[in-house]
């Protein structure tokens, strides 16, 4: 379904890139400007938002997705820990 929809979108572009007029517009330094500047607004705007719902998330004492992502890698390393002295207390018992 997804490689459907990304062969189709694909499909649409190539048709879009071939049409002179898109070719002449994508061509003018003003509309790549604005492009440009577009992305970065958007990277702007992702960075004060991201700020805000962490301040929001330290104000509440609500863990992070990052903290969770630091949390799962530390309790992998415990169990694997907790693995390994099993099987050398196993491996000594006799």
């Amino acid at each position: 379904m997804i490689n459907q929809l990304k062969q189709m979108a694909m499909q649409q572009a190539m048709k879009l890139m071939s049409n002179p007029k898109f070719t002449k517009l994508m061509s003018d330094p003003r509309v790549m400007n604005a492009i440009a500047k577009g992305f970065e607004i958007h990277g702007q705007v992702r960075n004060k938002v991201e700020g805000g719902l962490k301040s929001l998330a330290d104000s509440l004492n609500l863990a992070t997705k990052e903290e969770f992502s630091s949390l799962k890698k530390k309790l992998g390393r415990v169990e694997n820990s907790l693995d390994e002295l099993q099987e050398h207390i196993e491996a000594h018992k006799d």
